[in-house]
């Protein structure tokens, strides 16, 4: 199925993008999120993915694709259910799921589902700034998979979480599957024990 083409980018559905946004943020500032790190560094990115106070507190970290590949498989989504709709208000949509996920992931329920299912057991919950940082990259890989279409962002999907796997024994698919089906072995071999 190849994606459809917008000549011109309504301008709306971008804005109402930033809009749904700066909505999340002020919801999980609500929730009583930080807006950045609690130590005060101030880097942009971090490379550490586990046992840090740092993971998900900056931007951008190495979680950071796994949002990537939200936005493609938001792109898939919505595509299948809504292939008439321009490109520009699936994206609004991507960005309302991926708003809606930052939201409930930053709540208690999930955190604690985090800490008791997966290697991630000092997990406190994103800052702001990592909030928008993973909409920011969900907002990228919903372009990447309009530019490559269907096949192509399979390809660039699979490539992306074997990549992950090996570098920081993590990936979208094995989040997933820790969250909702906790293996133990996973566990261990992602605290590399």
């Amino acid at each position: 199925m190849a994606p459809i083409e917008s000549k011109n980018l309504h301008p709306l559905p971008l804005g109402l993008s930033v809009f749904v946004t700066v909505l999340m943020s002020a919801v999980l500032w609500w929730q009583g999120r930080v807006w950045w790190c609690k130590l005060g560094d101030w880097a942009i990115y971090i490379n550490q993915a586990w046992n840090s106070s740092h993971t998900s507190q900056h931007i951008f970290d190495p979680y950071t694709f796994t949002h990537v590949l939200h936005g493609v498989a938001f792109f898939w989504l919505t595509s299948l259910v809504l292939p008439k709709l321009a490109n520009e208000w699936r994206f609004l949509i991507a960005t309302v799921l991926e708003a809606a996920w930052e939201i409930l992931e930053n709540s208690n329920f999930i955190i604690e589902k985090y800490r008791e299912n997966t290697a991630s057991l000092d997990y406190f919950g994103d800052s702001i700034a990592n909030s928008i940082g993973d909409v920011i990259a969900c907002t990228v890989g919903f372009w990447v998979a309009v530019k490559l279409g269907w096949w192509k962002s399979l390809a660039f999907f699979v490539l992306t979480e074997l990549v992950l796997i090996l570098w920081i024994r993590d990936s979208l698919l094995i989040n997933i599957l820790m969250l909702l089906y906790p293996i133990e072995a996973i566990k261990t071999w992602q605290m590399g024990v």
